[in-house]
């Protein structure tokens, strides 16, 4: 290793969030990367009902949080698509498809995914695997120390390397935990997302898993982990809502 890698090297390990977009930045690029979104996809209009479900099912599950605790920018959006699938742009966009609301029988289902989604952004696992990423350039590549960070990705990178970077596993856990949490602050019955995961899991029979669940951890896991805390918890949880359209 030469002598400027190896600088760049201990440089990084000192100082690893100078490789991390700040809040700023993912809130920037979020907007523009979903700006695209909005261009390449069919997005449905707000005077859609499952528009209008999502959106309100998003403001039920942000109510939980002080100001000082969400200092992003959300929007929700449903692209018409029959792909499962639903994700989170850095800095607070989300995007559910058709194929995966068709899915659901409850709202309580939709508040899962969309409490799972939101702690992607609140804990800034798109920043951290970037991170990452400039990190592991910088000692392959050997850029100079005085480069610092990379530029800043314009948001078709963005778009790449978002469909690019999965999750740890660890980011996927915290999500379902800390979605758990949210469901239950939001008044949803957490069994929808045990329902989440069997539905899923299910879909995904004989097949490719949905993308939802790609790279994810164990769907069964996952399901006995949701349980375990249904069973602890000491709360009264209201009857599942079942979702009229």
């Amino acid at each position: 290793m030469s002598a400027v890698v190896l600088s760049v090297a201990l440089s990084a390990s000192a100082s690893a969030d100078m490789f991390k977009p700040s809040k700023a930045e993912q809130m920037k690029l979020g907007k523009q990367a979903a700006a695209e979104v909005r261009k390449k996809e069919k997005v449905l209009p707000d005077s859609d009902p499952r528009v209008q479900l999502v959106k309100r099912v998003g403001r039920r599950i942000l109510s939980t949080f002080s100001e000082k605790e969400q200092p992003w920018e959300y929007s929700f959006d449903v692209i018409e698509s029959k792909e499962v699938n639903a994700f989170a742009l850095p800095g607070g966009p989300v995007f559910f498809y058709t194929g995966l609301l068709e899915k659901f029988k409850y709202e309580d289902e939709l508040a899962a995914v969309m409490a799972h989604e939101i702690t992607h952004v609140r804990r800034e696992h798109w920043a951290y695997s970037q991170r990452d990423a400039n990190k592991a350039n910088v000692l392959l590549l050997g850029l100079s120390l005085f480069g610092g960070r990379r530029d800043v990705l314009s948001a078709t990178d963005l778009l790449a390397t978002f469909y690019s970077l999965k999750y740890s596993r660890q980011h996927e856990n915290q999500a379902d935990s800390m979605g758990f949490d949210m469901l239950v602050a939001a008044n949803y019955n957490p069994d929808g997302m045990v329902l989440l995961f069997e539905t899923l899991k299910q879909s995904s029979k004989g097949g490719k898993p949905p993308e939802f669940l790609s790279s994810h951890p164990d769907d069964g896991n996952r399901i006995r982990n949701a349980k375990t805390k249904i069973e602890k918890s000491p709360k009264e949880f209201p009857a599942l809502t079942k979702i009229n359209l």
